[in-house]
């Protein structure tokens, strides 16, 4: 029997925490592995190297008083095994309830608070694990912005936090850090703790592979497990009481057409969701780019909008192909228990069809690594098609950049 043995937060003070997961690897106890469902003719170079084989589930979570959940990429041909695996406590012997979800799996066990470590024993092997506690108390009320990164510069980062305590009124932060190794968490944590306005934050250590990228924007997309994971995590661990919650990446900045802020409008729609789509920010070739001193550069240091390019879709519809796709806030308390929460989309929920007008985001084309795909490369600005986002420039200045 293995008795994995974390400190699952490690405080920095009480109200910036950094916090990490009691998970389970297979290698451990096994010699099985999970198996990849995507045929091998659309495996890229360096899937088997991406593709997390290893991981049984990512954390165990008190997610009430009496129930402890497990989150987990998709067992796939280990699904037999998992589901006549027995769970022992001091609350007695247990069954999991499985749910499948896109590119995720959750185990729910009937098990109170304070219940001690489980054993699970079954034709996997046999092992042991703690269950992280629920933080959602240090979110109640909180208007949250998460997000999950990886050696992002933390200028970026906090630019981003910023921008979204001046513009919306977010007053917490929760980041999932992806492994980074250009600074470590507590480096991340304090600077976090630096900024005004800000009253708790969580760097939540997340150490997973992100996973192989399906084939294009429709086809494959059946391997990256590790942000489906981090979102429902999210969700149950720590958001569970927030007053509302912005999905976002750092490289993106929502924009406000009446100057109300997201989280109000979330808080105020009758489902306790806004959905919205995004536009690029792209760089402008100026002939001075290898002569900026700026370190990282910034996101108030672009604001030429990407212009439209408009072709059919699949089916057949007219659409802006350099649009991005939408991303949301949600007021949790109101989010369906069986819904999943999802990169651009809460799946399950009729009300994450529609997205309002009334918000956009702008995706900064240039804050970022280049990790999917190149990006930056510049185009020499055209007065006929490059446009200054006005709105865009009018937001920045609202921004105290500095505190």
């Amino acid at each position: 029997m293995r008795l994995a043995s974390k400190n699952s937060v490690v405080a920095a003070d009480s109200r910036h925490v950094i916090c990490r997961t009691n998970s389970a690897s297979l290698s451990d106890f096994t010699d099985k592995r999970r198996e990849a469902t995507r045929p091998s003719a659309f495996r890229s170079e360096n899937f088997e190297r991406d593709f997390d084989s290893n991981t049984l589930f990512y954390d165990a979570v008190q997610v009430s008083k009496s129930k402890v959940a497990l989150f987990a990429p998709p067992f796939f041909n280990l699904a037999r095994d998992v589901a006549t695996t027995t769970f022992i406590s001091g609350a007695g012997t247990r069954k999991a309830r499985t749910r499948r979800l896109d590119r995720h799996a959750q185990l729910w066990l009937d098990i109170p608070e304070h219940a001690g470590p489980i054993q699970a024993l079954g034709e996997l092997g046999s092992f042991a694990f703690p269950v992280s506690p629920n933080e959602s108390e240090m979110f109640r009320d909180r208007r949250v912005i998460f997000t999950m990164s990886k050696d992002n510069p933390i200028e970026w980062i906090l630019d981003w936090v910023r921008f979204n305590r001046d513009s919306h009124g977010a007053d917490a932060v929760l980041i999932y850090d992806n492994g980074s190794s250009a600074y470590d968490s507590a480096t991340l944590s304090a600077a976090l703790r630096s900024v005004e306005g800000i009253r708790c934050s969580v760097v939540m250590e997340w150490p997973f592979k992100y996973g192989p990228q399906g084939a294009n924007s429709w086809d494959h997309w059946d391997s990256d497990f590790c942000q489906l994971g981090a979102w429902e995590h999210a969700r149950w661990r720590f958001l569970q009481n927030a007053r509302s919650a912005m999905n976002s990446d750092i490289d993106e900045l929502v924009l406000s057409k009446s100057g109300k802020s997201v989280f109000e409008a979330a808080e105020q729609s009758w489902t306790g969701l806004v959905r919205y789509r995004g536009r690029w920010i792209i760089g402008i070739d100026d002939g001075i780019r290898d002569n900026m001193h700026k370190a990282p550069h910034r996101h108030a240091d672009f604001s030429i909008l990407m212009p439209p390019k408009y072709q059919f879709s699949r089916l057949v519809m007219r659409r802006d192909a350099n649009e991005c796709l939408p991303k949301w806030t949600v007021v949790p308390a109101r989010c369906p228990t069986h819904a999943q929460w999802h990169v651009h989309s809460i799946f399950s929920w009729w009300a994450s069809y529609f997205c309002t007008r009334d918000f956009s985001f702008r995706h900064f084309r240039e804050i970022g690594s280049n990790w999917k795909y190149q990006r930056t490369n510049r185009v020499p600005f055209d007065p006929s098609i490059h446009r200054e986002d006005r709105a865009l420039m009018d937001a920045f200045k609202r921004v105290d950049w500095d505190n």
